[in-house]
């Protein structure tokens, strides 16, 4: 655990991989000069190709922290390992501790978040909100607390603001494919 957790830190500070990520930090950074936080734009030019949630984490951060590369990840890493916890914690629900920290620790080492960690995408963060999702709506259908089904919901949201109707798609796939 102590030396993925190396790996993973250490990836906050490799530069910016070139096309996708490379392009979506300098919209947060214009987004972040400009000051127009609902108007997401690439080289002063409209930008519609992804939802804003992406650019407006990166943004913020890069107002928290300065421009760096590690503050352009570091929202990414957070939803990573928020669906890291998730994981861990639906694992929890239905088998033991044993099995949930495998889970978790099974998602955690795939080569697949290392390098989205990396190569920041809207990808992470659908990764880390429907994860959060299905958490959520699981414990809901199970101890039917409302805060759980409030909590959930705002999660697809946040997936949704991500990567669009996918972030809908994934957990409906799944608490569907349990109620069957």
């Amino acid at each position: 655990a102590l030396g993925l957790a190396a790996v993973y830190v250490r990836g906050l500070f490799i530069d910016v991989m070139d096309v996708d990520a490379a392009q979506y930090a300098s919209i947060s950074m214009e987004m972040l000069q400009n000051g127009q936080w609902l108007q997401v734009q690439h080289r002063g030019a409209d930008y519609l190709d992804k939802p804003p949630l992406l650019f407006w984490f990166s943004t913020a951060s890069f107002w928290l922290f300065g421009l760096s590369n590690w503050a352009y990840k570091l929202p990414s890493y957070l939803a990573a390992m928020a669906g890291v916890w998730a994981t861990y914690r639906f694992t929890l629900l239905y088998y033991g501790q044993k099995t949930a920290r495998n889970a978790a620790f099974v998602l955690a080492s795939c080569m697949g978040l290392v390098v989205i960690c990396n190569d920041v995408r809207t990808d992470t963060l659908l990764l880390g909100f429907s994860a959060c999702a299905v958490w959520q709506l699981a414990e809901y259908l199970k101890f039917r607390r409302w805060k759980n089904l409030f909590a959930g919901f705002f999660f697809i949201g946040l997936a949704m603001l991500a990567k669009g109707p996918i972030g809908l798609v994934m957990p409906a796939f799944a608490v569907g494919a349990h109620l069957l």
